[in-house]
């Protein structure tokens, strides 16, 4: 009698206690399927109050991809036929969004083993999921930088061009790479665990140069410089060194990326080209002394030839034979060609050595004077230089000097012209801090193996009968160019006409 009492009250608490459980759906179906009980867990994870549910199919809870398979009715199968069906999977709750569930479905027999219905139990595990999936992600992420860490690693150690090692925080070698070996003479076992000092020659760590090197790339992230370092074997070389700091995702300090490159044979080569760049400008201007001291030791003996041939010319030309004339002839032409040579000498050693005045000098000005004095010239050959001079700028430069390299060029545009009359444009355009000057014409051309040559002293392409001159001219164009600090060249071809520009500064 007493146990016929206490059942009921347990089953009562049972009862109570499956009703007030929040973390688990926990209801009951019927034999077919529909709902019949309905606890405060279900309500929370599936979004349903009792009465919109119960009575309805527990298909309800499925996505429509599981309904069209029939996989609802195949869990109450599976479960009647084994007793217990239990699966995770995606199911839907009522504002028809997924979570990740936990189904457990358990069969119930009565007494006489007939299937009356089937309880139900869910959890919903979207959290452990995502974090699941977050960790497949995060797991995959750090195999793929292993891999590619493990990648890089086996590149850094073949590298022979470059010595690339990690310090630690307080300059210790921590990893040898073959360049490293090959540039610092180190075999990995000699040096992992040495303070990297060990590089540097006694002057610098006398000054403490290696951990000023440390401070500087911790402070700033990134040292660089070139100076001597140590081999192995006490031998200096010419290093490139950059060091980079290293830290954790939490700032702090944890080592360096130290990079050396070997530049001993460049620094020797540079160290020659300057050697040979000082030996010829020496050179250049032992040469340019000799060309002035003999153009002005040669024109007083000239002036005697010049005087005497015009001497012998007006005292007894009209008895000379033929031959003494044609003689006399040569003699003064000579006397005048040598004249022009002397004076091309002279304007070369002002250009060259002369006081330069820096100012203001509108292109477009300096360009008029030119024209007007080339006037005659350029009439003359039926020629036309056509310029915008709004578009010629404003240079800080000689004004004198300018004009000297702008009738030289054009001069050399109208000398060059064959066939047909000159056609010589004069531009200009802005490039940074200078203007690019350009004279083009429509001469003969030049080329391109004998463009350099033209810039040469006494240099001539063509016979002096053909095309008179000195050779002097374009030497002193971009000797007063260089003198601005500045460059000259050309753009030619045969039968294309030529383009020399120059640049000047901009006022």
């Amino acid at each position: 009698m007493e146990e016929a009492s206490v059942a009921p009250r347990i089953a009562e608490q049972l009862r109570l206690l499956v009703e007030a459980v929040t973390d688990y759906a926990i209801f009951l179906l019927d034999r077919e399927g529909r709902v019949l009980t309905w606890n405060a867990g279900a309500r929370r994870i599936k979004g349903y109050a009792p009465e919109e549910i119960i009575g309805q199919h527990f298909s309800t809870f499925y996505t429509e991809e599981d309904r069209e398979r029939g996989h609802p009715d195949a869990e109450l199968e599976i479960a009647e036929r084994d007793g217990r069906y239990e699966e995770e999977g995606w199911r839907v709750r009522r504002d028809g969004s997924h979570f990740w569930a936990n189904i457990i479905i358990t069969a119930i027999f009565d007494d006489g083993g007939r299937l009356t219905g089937f309880g139900k139990v869910t959890r919903d595990l979207t959290a452990r999921r995502l974090a699941e999936e977050q960790l497949r992600v995060r797991s995959a992420e750090l195999g793929a930088v292993n891999d590619e860490l493990e990648q890089f690693r086996l590149l850094v150690a073949s590298i022979r061009d470059y010595a690339i090692f990690l310090l630690d925080a307080g300059g210790h070698v921590r990893t040898w790479n073959a360049g490293a070996e090959l540039i610092k003479g180190y075999s990995e076992a000699e040096i992992i665990g040495r303070h990297f000092s060990i590089f540097y020659p006694p002057d610098a760590c006398a000054q403490n140069h290696p951990a000023h090197e440390l401070e500087i790339a911790a402070r700033e992230g990134r040292f660089e410089e070139e100076g001597w370092r140590l081999r192995k074997d006490g031998s200096g070389f010419w290093a490139n060194v950059v060091i980079t700091a290293l830290r954790n995702d939490h700032g702090i300090l944890i080592g360096y990326a130290k990079v050396t490159r070997d530049l001993t044979t460049r620094r020797e080569a540079e160290e020659d080209l300057r050697r040979t760049a000082t030996e010829l400008e020496r050179s250049n201007a032992e040469l340019e002394r000799f060309a002035a001291a003999a153009a002005h030791d040669l024109a007083e003996p000239l002036h005697t030839i010049a005087g005497l041939a015009d001497l012998i010319d007006h005292r007894h030309g009209a008895s000379l034979d033929p031959d003494a004339a044609e003689a006399l002839g040569h003699i003064r032409g000579g006397a005048e060609r040598l004249r022009r040579m002397l004076d091309g000498l002279f304007a070369y050693s002002r250009a060259s050595h002369g006081e330069m005045r820096r100012e203001r000098v509108e292109v477009a000005r300096a360009l008029a004077h030119v024209l007007d004095s080339l006037s005659a010239r350029i009439e003359e050959r039926g020629g036309r230089v056509d310029h915008d001079p709004a578009g010629l700028g404003v240079v800080m430069a000689d004004g004198r000097l300018l004009e000297a390299v702008l009738q030289n060029v054009i001069a050399n545009a109208l000398k060059f012209t064959e066939g047909e009359e000159p056609r010589i444009v004069v531009s200009a355009a802005r490039d940074g801090d200078r203007w690019r000057l350009t004279v083009a014409d429509n001469g003969i051309g030049i080329p391109p193996e004998h463009q350099e040559r033209v810039f040469a002293l006494f240099s001539r392409l063509h016979p002096s009968e053909r095309y008179p001159g000195t050779g002097l001219g374009l030497a002193m164009c971009r000797r007063i160019v260089e003198r601005h600090g500045c460059e000259m060249g050309l753009e030619s071809a045969p039968g294309e006409g030529s383009r020399f520009w120059f640049t000047l500064p901009a006022a």
